[in-house]
């Protein structure tokens, strides 16, 4: 079958699929799309973030179609904050993925997420939570992974100066450890938290204890001189140890010449500390000047470093001169009354960025919302359009049914009184089709519709017959029945007797007809059926009389096909 013919026969059913198919399309082409979007920032996202964070830009997240993809984008643009140093404060959708990857299983992804969603906890001064997420994750997570989130842990505790907190994950990474060096590099960095919790003796001790370890490093080292410089610290924290302090300092500023002036600076600093401490004002002042004379950019850019360094220059001015400057005093201050504002700004512009995140999602989510009634509206449209496709099409169909049938019975109605016409009294069919002419009240029928191809119809039977009685039926069967068994054999009769109750009313009138040789046709103008009805009931007569479809039943009826 042709595409013309397929379209004229079912166009709502190709309507449909064309339809579908164009809606398929567009979703594979727009999946396809999105789909390397994501797997290209995946690919990038550890070495350049930022094209990775581009890259994401280019992806609508409401256009998204599936939970996984939904994932990926928050887990991608979060990283993509994270390594650029960015906060994630806008991040809110971070626990889609959180969700997703708990639920598929995929650990390395959840432990990801579930790190990314501490950060935007954090960004939003919700440290607690974050704290609390990633410690009740890590409990249940094996050694390898608890290790590494307890170094999360401890990232967050050193940022918030939170150094109790610092101890217990120490210790804890201590009892992960899977040897004596790891062990001991944790040992170490109990050294600060026990200093800024005022615990100078224990750090001291701990010290003492860790140089004796054949796990010690090197002297020289960056380990070492790590270990030496919070020994120095320590000892610094009590007046009558500061002295060899400032020993241990020296030595390992000693071992530091050719390191850049930013990482000198940063022990200059607690030198000056230290020797202030031990009362010694000249070696004091002169580490600060050393500091001036670089220059470095640590203490422009870091306002906090800045004004300590600012109030140990203001402390070494009154050792010397024996007065306090004020004004210094009220600079130092107004210093860290900016810091104190500049802070505040940072939070209010954090607060204002999550506000204005979630005025985004809020008008996002609006928009999704006007997007599926813009889709529904479309949906029903072509719904709407395709049942009036399809309600116009039966009409023109039965139309055009009715238009067939009209002709058909027209044509064996022209027939019937041509053959109707024959004046010989021995032609059996001729008799029959003028008598059935005779009774049908085709007249009238023909009468109320008065077309031109309905009158010329009239004039060729007008002598056949004049009846113009009124009845549901075109043909008075009780009379013509005697007609039939007079004119072929007691036809009807035997019918009857030979297959009493077999055979319906209807498929009685058609195998009589059909026994005069009367056509499809015009059967289907006589007991006012369509062709397609007469070939559905020859069928069942066939089956009635077991018959094969290409036997002829009328011979059979009348013998001269049977055995």
């Amino acid at each position: 079958m042709n595409t013309k013919k397929l379209l004229h026969r079912y166009p709502l059913l190709l309507i449909l699929v064309a339809f579908i198919v164009a809606s398929l399309a567009m979703s594979c082409g727009r999946n396809t799309e999105i789909e390397y979007r994501l797997s290209k920032a995946e690919a990038i996202i550890e070495q350049h973030p930022d094209s990775a964070y581009m890259i994401l830009k280019g992806v609508d997240y409401e256009a998204l179609s599936t939970r996984e993809q939904k994932a990926r984008y928050a887990l991608i643009h979060a990283k993509a904050n994270m390594y650029m140093g960015y906060s994630l404060v806008t991040d809110t959708i971070i626990p889609v993925a959180v969700n997703f990857y708990k639920d598929n299983g995929d650990t390395t992804a959840y432990i990801k997420s579930v790190v990314a969603q501490a950060h935007h906890l954090r960004s939003i001064e919700l440290k607690d939570e974050a704290f609390s997420l990633i410690d009740s994750v890590a409990a249940s997570m094996p050694d390898n992974i608890q290790k590494n989130l307890n170094q999360q842990l401890l990232g967050f505790t050193f940022a918030d100066k939170d150094y109790s907190r610092s101890l217990e994950l120490i210790e804890r990474q201590i009892r992960l450890a899977d040897d004596n060096k790891k062990r001991f590099s944790f040992e170490i960095k109990k050294i600060k938290p026990l200093v800024a919790l005022g615990r100078s003796s224990d750090a001291v001790a701990l010290c003492d204890s860790l140089f004796d370890l054949p796990e010690a490093p090197e002297t020289g080292t960056a380990e070492w001189l790590y270990l030496r410089v919070n020994y120095a610290a320590a000892l610094g924290e009590r007046r009558e140890t500061s002295t060899k302090a400032v020993e241990i300092l020296k030595d390992a500023i000693e071992r530091m010449k050719g390191a850049p002036a930013e990482k000198l600076a940063e022990f200059y600093v607690p030198m000056i500390n230290l020797q202030l401490n031990s009362g010694n004002l000249t070696e004091a002042t002169e580490y600060a000047d050393m500091i001036d004379r670089m220059n470095v950019d640590i203490f422009r850019n870091d306002p906090v470093a800045a004004t300590y360094l600012e109030f140990l220059k203001i402390v070494l001015n009154y050792e010397h001169s024996g007065a306090l400057s004020l004004s210094r005093l009220s600079n130092t201050a107004n210093s860290l009354r900016r810091v104190s504002n500049d802070l505040e700004t940072k939070r209010q512009e954090r607060d204002d960025a999550l506000e204005t995140s979630y005025d985004l999602s809020r008008r996002n989510y609006e928009l999704t919302i006007e997007r599926q009634r813009m889709w529904l509206f479309i949906v029903a449209f072509m719904f709407v359009a395709l049942v009036l496709i399809g309600v116009i099409y039966l009409i023109a169909y039965k139309r055009r049914q009715r238009l067939i049938e009209a002709e058909e019975r027209i044509e064996a109605l022209e027939q019937l009184s041509k053959v109707a016409a024959v004046s010989s009294t021995d032609d059996k069919q001729a008799l029959l089709k003028k008598t059935l002419l005779q009774q049908i009240g085709i007249i009238k029928t023909f009468a109320e519709s008065p077309t031109t191809q309905n009158q010329e119809a009239l004039r060729k039977i007008s002598n056949v017959g004049n009846s113009e009685s009124i009845s549901d039926t075109l043909v008075n069967w009780q009379e013509l029945y005697p007609v039939i068994d007079e004119l072929y054999d007691c036809f009807h009769t035997k019918l009857l007797n030979d297959y009493p109750g077999v055979f319906s009313e209807r498929e009685i009138q058609i195998l009589c007809l059909l026994r005069a040789d009367f056509s499809t046709k015009e059967i289907g103008v006589l007991i006012q059926q369509t062709s397609n009805s007469v070939y559905v009931s020859k069928t069942s007569i066939r089956k009635k009389l077991n018959l094969l479809p290409k036997d002829d039943f009328i011979a059979f009826l009348t013998g001269s096909n049977r055995p």
